[in-house]
């Protein structure tokens, strides 16, 4: 069985300014495999990682994010909860993030955070970020996540090659059908809700599972006792030091 990768929550946000290049940097000294972000895009068509449609909780700005152009977001500090630590934090682009990730060899997760617009159709920030990562050649180091699961329906359409997987907080009454259905490649769940038998249904099925964001060493050793394929946390070290502890 191969060892469940590990996966920096937003990089290693339990130690440094989430959804940065701080925190993206700390994860890769930390042994992570890789890391999940989170992508909006802005008023000039740039795609920037930050969780939040707004900057008041991560920056010391307010506003929406698609209000701003790059250069506008930029000129924020996205340091808030780490201000001691990192007195600079930027908001980093997807291309700064697919660089990093081309450079190191790693694995990503990014999830879209889709928005509605006035005439009821998406933006086409998946359509756009994954043609990104098409150009990029990062295909196989890559997959998408999002809670819209028609947005990762239309992606897989689009773009047949690149991984999806579908979030979801709650059991999901066959999962793997329901991913099959959606020709999603994972499903990426609670952890809480996760226990060896939806892997194992999930696996036999082909279908790969993700969870987040699991922080406790209790509950990361459980996700690599029902054997997950990932484990998504906030702190990589931790994740990584259980995981080659029980899976060398």
């Amino acid at each position: 069985m191969e060892k469940a990768k590990i996966l920096g929550h937003r990089g290693a946000s339990g130690y440094a300014p989430e959804n940065t290049m701080e925190a993206f940097r700390l994860a890769i000294q930390q042994q992570a495999d890789g890391f999940e972000i989170d992508i909006h895009i802005t008023k000039d068509g740039e795609i920037v990682v930050i969780h939040d449609d707004t900057i008041d909780r991560t920056s010391n700005g307010s506003g929406n994010v698609p209000d701003f152009t790059l250069a506008e977001l930029k000129q924020f500090n996205y340091n808030a909860g780490f201000e001691h630590m990192f007195p600079v934090a930027e908001i980093p682009t997807l291309k700064q993030v697919l660089e990093l990730v081309k450079t190191h060899n790693l694995y990503l997760n990014i999830e879209i955070k889709d928005i509605m617009t006035n005439t009821g159709k998406y933006d086409g920030l998946n359509l756009a970020a994954a043609r990104l990562v098409e150009e990029y050649e990062l295909v196989d180091q890559v997959i998408f996540s999002s809670f819209n699961h028609n947005s990762m329906a239309e992606l897989k359409e689009s773009y047949p090659e690149i991984k999806t997987a579908l979030l979801h907080f709650s059991k999901l009454y066959k999962g793997e059908a329901y991913a099959k259905s959606a020709k999603a490649d994972a499903l990426h769940p609670l952890f809480s809700v996760v226990d060896k038998s939806i892997v194992e249904q999930a696996h036999q099925a082909g279908i790969q599972v993700n969870a987040w964001t699991v922080n406790q060493e209790a509950d990361i050793e459980r996700m690599i006792e029902a054997g997950v394929d990932a484990i998504i946390t906030d702190y990589p070290d931790v994740g990584y030091r259980i995981r080659e502890s029980r899976q060398s």
